[in-house]
């Protein structure tokens, strides 16, 4: 599935992006944070954290990041990068 990312998010903080992104995402498939935390392994608080934008789920592990990707149904590429066609060169 390929997420639809508002444009204002691009002009978001990267955890602010984040953040919006999780909770629309989980909103959109019906599911509440504690069943996106105990499908990911995680503690609730935890969870949150990610979604309140306290942190970013693209600094977490990358087990974690793709598990939290997985529940949500969202491309990791996207997820971390946007929309955008040269994501190699982020990297770099």
């Amino acid at each position: 599935m390929v997420l639809q990312i508002q444009p204002e998010v691009f002009f978001m903080s990267t955890i602010e992006r984040e953040s919006r992104i999780l909770r629309e995402r989980r909103l959109e498939l019906g599911l509440s944070q504690t069943e996106v935390a105990l499908n990911a392994g995680l503690q609730l608080q935890h969870y949150q954290r990610y979604e309140y934008g306290d942190r970013k789920l693209s600094n977490s592990s990358m087990i974690l990041g793709l598990r939290i990707c997985s529940i949500l149904e969202l491309d990791p590429y996207e997820f971390v990068f946007g929309e955008s066609k040269d994501w190699i060169k982020k990297v770099r």
